[in-house]
């Protein structure tokens, strides 16, 4: 499950249109928030500067951004690894065969298929890592935000498979690192602001006329 102070925006995601207007008040008071597109598809990436973007004026003022690229298992040979139960790699093929029921063995065997490579099945790649990069600075000038003192592009830029896994745990990991005492540190200011009760101070300012009274 996500934090209530994480959210996620993502171009060309299903119903957006009619969630669009909801934008802004998702992210309200937000202290982290993931802009994610298609890695395959560069109208994703466009999307994000050109409609979502703008919704993330309620966010924190000193909130994280996060730029992911999805759906690298389509373009990179490395993201068609999966997760296995101890976190550690493991190869897709594998994983695939894993989850199907064994083979039965037939009198007559099918001749095997002609071996295809990996980089003959992967799509090609339309949001180059630099062009996430430029993106990741215009957010920061658009926040306001010095692009010395604010994080680097490099860990906070991310390409993802949400399919096999890949770099989704390094995704959530380094933001809640940074995210989380932030978050502490808000609601430790905000329980040491002194709060007035509006029912007290009411009788209080009661007794005050009463004794001042003639």
């Amino acid at each position: 499950m996500l934090h209530p102070d994480v959210a996620v925006f993502g171009g060309c995601a299903g119903g957006r249109e009619q969630f669009h207007g909801l934008g802004s008040m998702y992210c309200r008071g937000a202290a982290a928030i993931i802009l994610t597109y298609d890695v395959t598809n560069w109208q994703s990436l466009v999307e994000l500067e050109e409609r979502f973007l703008s919704l993330t004026d309620t966010a924190n003022h000193d909130c994280i951004y996060a730029l992911v690229g999805n759906k690298a298992d389509l373009t990179d040979s490395k993201a068609h690894l999966c997760q296995d139960s101890d976190g550690l790699p493991e190869d897709r093929t594998e994983c695939e065969e894993a989850r199907t029921e064994p083979h039965v063995l037939s009198a007559s065997p099918t001749p095997p298929a002609s071996p295809t490579s990996l980089s003959d099945m992967l799509l090609h790649k339309q949001v180059a890592r630099e062009d996430a990069v430029a993106l990741y600075g215009r957010i920061l000038r658009y926040k306001g935000l010095d692009e010395k003192s604010s994080l680097p592009a490099d860990k906070m830029c991310f390409e993802t498979s949400a399919k096999t896994g890949y770099n989704v745990d390094v995704l959530f990991e380094t933001l809640f690192d940074l995210a989380v005492p932030a978050i502490l540190r808000k609601r430790q200011e905000n329980q040491a602001s002194p709060t007035v009760d509006l029912e007290d101070w009411r009788q209080v300012s009661g007794k005050r006329g009463k004794s001042s009274c003639c």
